[in-house]
């Protein structure tokens, strides 16, 4: 029996949780290699490294896999039947209601980020955002990325609690739980400098969050992460550039 006709077999929804579980597996997995990775090193393994990762073919099989890891995985779990359009927030939603909601939370999200950011930037003028080396459409692009990986940890806690609200948390915390695994994000935590790029994204989840809940709109979330990341985050005093995600 192949992995895709054992996960037909079983329940939706069980194959969801296994899918989830393999996915931040294999970001931990990911992340840690790179991790180990940082430092050059001598031989025939340090030398397909620096090509991996200066070669064009190495850099685009390693975007090939980003897009199957961020939308392709949501994707085919939804062809499959495992999640819904609706849970994803996607499509069926209310466009018009939530409107209001919307307002307030994008106006009181610009509120917060800049009165909690801006004594940081004045204080200690991050340079965090500057490696990242990404233009404005790279980072547009990562911010898509982003949302719908929300997205796809939001829907399983969501279908199996039959729960947008209480979904939507769990599915944050996953988030969470996936970020930390992460050993690049626990030194930039680590370090008082560096530590804006991963609080930063954690604001924009807790943002995104708190959109969806009230407008079950993951269109939503997304049109407010682009103007709180690419309009107000300069405006904010922080230097051109953005966080690595």
């Amino acid at each position: 029996m192949s992995l895709l006709d054992f996960l037909l077999s079983l329940e939706p929804r069980g194959a969801l949780a296994i899918t989830l579980g393999a996915s931040i597996v294999l970001y931990t997995l990911a992340a840690n290699w790179a991790w180990l990775q940082r430092t050059p090193r001598q031989g025939r393994w340090g030398r397909f490294v620096h090509w991996w990762q200066t070669h064009w073919a190495g850099r685009a099989a390693s975007e090939l896999g980003r897009w199957l890891y961020y939308l392709a995985l949501p994707w085919a779990t939804l062809m499959l039947g495992y999640s819904t359009m609706r849970a994803l927030g996607v499509w069926g939603m209310d466009w018009l209601t939530p409107l209001a909601y919307l307002g307030l939370l994008t106006l009181g999200a610009a509120i917060v980020i800049t009165w909690v950011w801006r004594p940081y930037v004045l204080v200690q003028h991050p340079h965090t955002p500057d490696e990242s080396g990404w233009n404005w459409a790279q980072h547009t692009i990562e911010i898509f990325y982003q949302e719908a990986h929300w997205a796809f940890y939001r829907a399983g806690p969501i279908l199996w609690l039959d729960d947008f609200y209480w979904g939507s948390f769990w599915g944050l915390v996953l988030v969470l739980i996936e970020g930390w695994s992460n050993p690049a994000t626990r030194a930039q935590v680590a370090s008082v400098t560096r530590t804006d790029a991963p609080l930063w994204n954690i604001s924009l989840a807790i943002i995104s969050t708190l959109i969806f809940i009230f407008t079950q709109n993951a269109w939503y979330c997304l049109s407010v992460h682009l103007v709180l990341a690419l309009g107000l985050r300069h405006a904010i005093g922080f230097p051109r550039g953005y966080p690595p995600l």
